[in-house]
């Protein structure tokens, strides 16, 4: 068979030809039983394109009739549904019919002729839909714009949700295949899993090259092509080795209908050969998730363990079988080969010697294996880790990936060791390598001294060190000896309060404080010194000094009704961490004449994020019946799912969301999405540094009812913060 008749097509992505997406309609379904109506609309829309699309209207004159046509289409970006036909609330009932059906993603637009029939508040707070209009202020115009606006929603809603999916399948699709413990499996799991990305039939067969072999082996198949498998691939059809000589030409999806081909290569000169039957051509979404999907097997290829079997013996210590020294020295060099880019990291996980003469050997080699799994889980398993002395690891991170915070969020966690539970004071250093010569002797050496310069000055810290950094290490020592001194004088420490506020009408409801630290006339960032103090297990002293201070301010004021003004505290993580201090925080605040009504608990994501000992606290403290508020919502990693396991009371929307938000950029702004969430979840919600006039219409526009910053008043000390803002001294 000649190659020419069959020629091979390398996808360029760059030149992918979106040109058929132009000409698809945005499909819009209309839903009313008065066919005058119906015409108006069709008139109306004739001719009209939204974002470069023209318009494909599908007509309905009743609910069951809509319904029907709904099951039958796809892609349906717009409805427009009349309230009242066939009964007084059938379009409200379809608005329920499509969303419990599983149509997310079609924007619903009401119109009415009947307004009194569904009353416009009440319909947009308890459907879930886009907008709501009378028939009468519909003109052309007013269509055309709802129309544009909802098609872009529409657009944008499910790109986002595609995205989503894709990705979710390229989580699973790693995950389930770096399960494999062979070869064989390992291709076996790329063959299901592509398939299943592009939703096609697993038929085809993947190859292995070996290095220094020009021959190629087909080791696992699926359908026809199963017929190869243990056979050279000089033994397929001309079509495929051509195909397979393509590969071999790029790192991109080969086309040669009806195959498409992939390589991946490793490090040590193997190479494997993906063969699928496809399609001719794949959309651009589907390219995109192929290409990512591609790179991580590429990552798990090159890390396949049984293909560096013959390493292990060299590369692995016998105690914790796990990489020695030698892997590591390896990584190294091959680190410092390919442009020393990313860092080392020294981590000195605990005193072996000192834990095997206190638990015994079985404890001290499982703990050290439990500190390798967190570090690997964290590098998500893609950075050389290796143990380069006793109680000691060495990482390789060329992403630089790993942060202080990380690793000592990480190893400050308990270890349950056959059922001993054991916490361990770890200490890291964090080296780049563009910084260090080109030497990895002397890169070796000089982390070395690096880990032993902490460990001495900084035990059970984790530090970045550089010139910079060692500066500021002394001076991390110094605010460190200067809390333990202040956490032992309750006035070291004092509080700024800043109010919150009713944005309809401005006045105060609230108020969060804030703590503040002056040493030698200097005053210190919070961001400075609380970090500082969590790491030395200070904070419930300064947890303490906070709730003195506002117990003695809140018993002595009054707003100019008598309220008592409830004033929130930020609780740390640290704190959260320690069993029982849930208990403590409640007991105290009782003791200072603090109740639930005076008193309010601020906590941040990362305790959304975790189930354990912080999570029960949280909920303890809830049991008691104070109001949980989690703050900066929307920056961190928190999920819904973490959200909705937790007593959260109040959302607070960070700042950054605020910082750009207008009347006219607030439909698009996450900050309305995060509203509407809290009205959903019957949760309260407060923007955090509004600063403008512009701001506060744009919140009040989209139904935010209270907030706090700068323009309604700084942080100020309790006395002048009771002074602005009208509060009665008793």
């Amino acid at each position: 068979m000649n190659h020419q008749d069959n020629p091979i097509e390398i996808i360029d992505f760059s030149g992918f030809d979106e040109e058929w997406e132009l000409y698809r309609a945005w499909r819009v379904l209309v839903v009313d039983d008065d066919e005058d109506v119906q015409k108006a609309t069709a008139f109306a829309l004739r001719g009209v394109t939204i974002l470069d699309r023209p318009i494909e209207l599908i007509t309905a004159l009743s609910r069951n009739e809509a319904l029907k046509k709904m099951t039958r289409e796809s892609d349906i970006a717009v409805a427009l549904v009349d309230v009242v036909m066939e009964t007084p609330d059938a379009g409200l009932k379809l608005v329920e019919d499509l969303r419990s059906a599983g149509f997310a993603e079609t924007r619903i637009v009401l119109r009415t002729g009947y307004p009194g029939y569904a009353p416009e508040l009440a319909v947009a707070t308890q459907y879930e839909i886009d907008d709501y209009h009378t028939k009468e202020e519909l003109t052309r115009t007013r269509l055309i714009s709802i129309l544009t606006t909802s098609v872009r929603a529409y657009e944008r809603i499910r790109a986002m949700s595609k995205s989503r999916k894709g990705l979710e399948l390229i989580i699973e699709s790693a995950r389930q295949i770096f399960k494999r413990t062979s070869l064989q499996l390992f291709a076996q799991g790329i063959l299901t899993q592509i398939a299943a990305l592009l939703s096609l039939e697993a038929n085809g067969f993947v190859s292995v090259q070996l290095p220094e072999d020009d021959d190629v082996q087909v080791i696992t198949g699926v359908g026809p092509l199963a017929g190869l498998i243990g056979k050279s691939i000089s033994t397929a059809d001309d079509e495929i080795t051509a195909l397979l000589e393509a590969c071999r030409e790029t790192d991109e999806p080969v086309f040669a209908p009806p195959y498409m081909g992939l390589r991946f290569d490793s490090d040590s000169g193997h190479a494997l050969f993906v063969v699928l039957e496809s399609p001719a051509t794949l959309s651009r979404d589907d390219l995109s998730l192929l290409r990512l999907f591609s790179s991580n097997i590429s990552v798990g290829f090159r890390n396949l363990s049984l293909i560096e079997a013959l390493d292990r013996l060299a590369f692995q210590d016998a105690i914790l079988g796990l990489p020695n020294l030698n892997a590591f020295e390896k990584s190294l060099e091959e680190a410092v080969n390919a442009g020393m880019h990313g860092q080392i990291v020294k981590v000195r996980v605990c005193d072996f010697q000192g834990l095997i003469a206190a638990y015994g050997r079985p404890v001290a080699i499982q703990l050290m294996q439990e500190a390798y799994s967190r570090l690997d889980g964290l590098c998500g398993h893609r950075c050389p880790i290796a143990k380069v002395a006793e109680g000691t690891f060495g990482i390789i991170d060329r992403d630089c990936r790993l942060t202080p915070e990380l690793l000592a969020e990480t190893l400050s966690r308990h270890y349950a060791i056959n059922g001993v539970d054991l916490a361990m004071q770890s200490t890291s250093v964090l080296l780049e390598l563009r910084g260090l010569p080109a030497d990895p002797t002397q890169i070796a050496r000089t982390a070395a001294g690096a880990l032993l310069h902490i460990t001495r000055q900084r035990s059970g810290e984790h530090v970045r060190y550089d010139d910079g950094q060692r500066r500021s290490v002394e001076r991390e020592g110094m605010l460190q000896a200067a809390l333990k001194q202040s956490t032992d004088i309750a006035d070291s420490f004092e509080i700024y309060l800043q109010g919150k506020v009713n944005l309809s009408d401005r006045r105060l409801c609230g108020a969060e404080a804030l703590v503040r630290w002056t040493l030698n006339g200097e005053m210190v960032s919070p961001a400075e010194f609380i970090p500082i103090a969590e790491r030395s297990g200070l904070t419930r002293h300064i947890t303490e000094t906070v709730l003195t201070h506002v117990a003695r301010w809140s018993a002595n004021h009054r707003t100019a009704d008598g309220r008592t003004l409830p004033v929130a505290i930020n609780l740390s993580m640290a704190d959260l961490n320690m069993p029982g201090f849930s208990t403590w925080l409640s007991e105290r605040a009782k003791a200072l004449g603090l109740t639930p009504e005076t008193l309010e608990f601020e906590i941040t994501e990362a305790v959304a994020m975790r189930e354990g000992v912080a999570a029960e606290q949280v909920r303890a403290l809830s049991a008691e019946g104070y109001r949980i508020s989690l703050d900066d919502f929307g920056v961190g990693y928190a999920s819904l799912s973490h959200f909705h396991r937790l007593p959260i009371s109040t959302l607070k929307i960070d700042r950054s969301f605020i910082n750009g938000l207008s009347v006219e950029t607030a439909p698009r702004n996450l900050s309305s999405v995060i509203v509407a969430m809290t009205e959903r979840l019957g949760v309260d919600c407060v923007a955090e540094g509004i600063e403008t006039e512009g701001q506060l219409r744009a919140l009040l526009l989209i139904g935010c009812r209270t907030g706090q910053g700068y323009l309604f008043g700084r942080p100020a000390p309790p006395e002048r913060f009771a002074m602005e803002n009208g509060l009665v001294e008793v």
